[in-house]
């Protein structure tokens, strides 16, 4: 087995697995061990139905597969994995020769995480043209505004009564509070600062900050980072302002649900096989931002990250719009998965690998 490519198998998106005469795991791919929630410490030398099984037994064809010589296909398999969960797929089973040596190589298509990459797609495109007319609109609303303020101050300058000076004061506050909210809408307006940064700088200084508050005095803050993530090429303060965001979004959900024994979670993970902007990375840094609120509600799901959308008493709408107009900076996503008591806002950045795409990011 040793003359398979394992940088190879090891770039597929596809899960392979390949299994010795006696079903024990040989080597397995990383898009396998993402879908099979499994790490290669564990599944490397132990028997396949370690890692999953299915009902009724069906490793009788795995072993027919072996005595006969003779593949199979699978579809809508639904594997039982060790720690209780349950994944559908397709598989095919190749058998394979070497030497005096036979055994199984396993292809496992996850047809879980394809209809929900296409949904993300989906969205992804759908919330691409939204923001694209608001942002337009925005600029629209921006120039009549300046000349509206502008106008109002000359009449002040020729006022001399004081009562009318009160008009033409509060037509320019006004002006001054609906520009603030156009380039809330807008976004940054300066180019990032990108620079090789651990990521979890900018996280212990979300941390810090929210400590410091009192407003989350009653929930618990726990954080679980991996410590192998390499630098990332990245705007640490924009980083931090986006992670403070979702941070903030989870606190006011709690609060305002009354949530039992409040927590947020901040973890961070690499993530094998991510979608972004239409091209399968490699390798990703993950950060989730988790809270055992009650979970969005269905009526704003599919529009959330549009500017104005809110699902809070006296939200603007404009935190999740801006935070991911920022990761698209960084040519990443943000994506959510909701239900009650757990909703998980995660981020991906690409980890670069190459100076290629460190000068694709720089120059936007």
């Amino acid at each position: 087995m040793d003359s398979f490519n394992k940088t190879y198998l090891s770039d597929l998106n596809t899960g392979i697995i390949i299994l010795d005469r006696s079903l024990e795991i040989l080597s397995i791919n990383s898009s396998a061990l993402s879908f099979l929630d499994t790490s290669e410490m564990s599944a490397i030398g132990t028997k396949i139905d370690q890692v999953f099984y299915e009902e009724p037994d069906s490793f009788k064809d795995f072993k027919n597969s072996l005595k006969e010589h003779r593949g199979f296909t699978k579809i809508d398999a639904l594997l039982h994995l060790k720690k209780g969960k349950k994944v559908l797929c397709d598989y095919s089973i190749h058998p394979i020769l070497e030497g005096s040596q036979d055994g199984l190589l396993i292809e496992i298509i996850n047809k879980e995480a394809s209809s929900e990459l296409i949904e993300r797609y989906r969205m992804q495109s759908n919330q691409q043209i939204s923001q694209d007319f608001v942002r337009g609109m925005a600029h629209e609303i921006k120039n009549p505004l300046s000349g509206i303020r502008g106008s109002a101050q000359l009449l002040s300058n020729k006022l001399k009564d004081i009562q009318q000076m009160e008009y033409t004061d509060i037509i320019i506050k006004q002006t001054d509070r609906l520009t603030a909210l156009v380039d809330s809408i807008l976004g940054p307006n300066q180019k990032p600062d990108f620079k090789w940064q651990n990521i979890h700088y900018p996280i212990e200084n979300v941390i810090n900050l929210i400590e410091k508050e009192s407003t989350y005095k009653n929930i618990k803050v726990l954080k679980d980072f991996d410590p192998s993530i390499p630098e990332l090429f990245i705007d640490s303060y924009l980083i931090e302002n986006s992670i403070l965001n979702l941070v903030k979004n989870a606190r006011d959900a709690l609060m305002e649900s009354n949530t039992a024994s409040p927590k947020i979670e901040i973890i961070t993970r690499i993530s094998h096989g991510e979608i972004i902007q239409k091209d399968r990375k490699a390798t990703v840094c993950k950060i989730s931002v988790i809270d055992n609120g009650p979970g969005i509600s269905k009526e704003i799901r599919d529009s959330i990250f549009f500017p104005m959308i809110t699902g809070k008493d006296k939200g603007t709408g404009l935190g999740l719009s801006i935070t991911q107009g920022i990761i698209s900076q960084h040519k990443g996503n943000i994506h959510y998965n909701s239900r009650p008591n757990k909703t998980e806002f995660f981020i991906n950045i690409p980890i670069m690998t190459s100076e290629e795409e460190v000068i694709k990011i720089a120059n936007g």
